[in-house]
């Protein structure tokens, strides 16, 4: 695909915080503008064809502006970080968006011979919430062929299971159950096993990360609270596994 760059006059950019990839992310005016990474090039190609199958829960691709940045259109809302900052019915839909990319997706050149192409980050920072309600997916430089168990795994970990923040079991199992059956017909046993394999993974590649001495010293923190997190919210399924799987049964 060839990307050609946009023009124009004086701008005021806005500096957009999250993230942890992106060198640079600004909104100017109803668009977004994204510093390139490894993932942009597959990204844009993906989200062109998001666009072509008119799914909904993603920003549209408009090229580079003349700093080479890609230019994206402009979600409003927010993120969320717990339970109590989103609606009912939240995590059904954040469950059913995930499931109309992979559906979208499956076959196509794009995915590459795999299952389908993945978000790959799809975590309720990832996502622009409004009024409590997932409306699109957001940071799609991981996006990548792959298969739907490992995407819905990590969904299900980073939405449903938290060891921080004083969240109930018994919520955090419940709203499990309204992810699971909003994505659809998946059996509880390689839901979990998708969830801390993911957790794994990325407590393995962050302690390497936390202990290189080539990456700043902001990288390295950032990848030890990685790498905290994931092992706690993996001990925390661990011990609640039973309760979890009779959830979703």
């Amino acid at each position: 695909m060839t990307e050609e760059p946009l023009t124009g006059g004086n701008r005021t950019e806005e500096p957009l915080t999250g993230g942890n990839r992106a060198q640079e992310v600004v909104r100017v005016g109803e668009t977004v503008r994204r510093s390139r990474d490894a993932g942009s090039a597959f990204a844009a190609q993906v989200l062109k064809y998001l666009e072509s199958v008119a799914y909904p829960y993603a920003p549209r691709h408009h090229g580079l502006d003349e700093r080479g940045r890609d230019v994206l259109s402009y979600i409003p809302g927010v993120t969320t970080d717990h339970p109590t900052q989103r609606a009912p019915g939240a995590y059904a839909l954040g469950g059913r968006m995930l499931r109309a990319l992979h559906d979208a997706t499956a076959g196509h050149p794009l995915a590459a011979g795999r299952e389908c192409v993945m978000h790959g980050d799809p975590g309720p920072f990832n996502t622009i919430f409004q009024a409590g309600l997932p409306v699109a997916f957001i940071d799609w430089s991981s996006c990548r062929p792959g298969d739907r168990l490992d995407d819905l795994g990590y969904l299900a970990w980073t939405w449903c299971v938290q060891a921080q923040g004083h969240v109930p079991i018994a919520d955090q199992a419940r709203h499990l159950r309204e992810l699971r059956d909003g994505y659809g017909d998946v059996e509880p046993e390689p839901l979990l096993e998708a969830m801390t394999r993911r957790q794994d993974e990325m407590a393995d590649a962050e302690s390497a990360n936390a202990t290189d001495p080539g990456l700043p010293a902001t990288r390295r923190r950032h990848a030890a609270a990685a790498v905290a997190w994931a092992t706690a919210d993996r001990d925390l399924i661990h011990r609640h596994r039973a309760l979890l799987l009779s959830a979703l049964r």
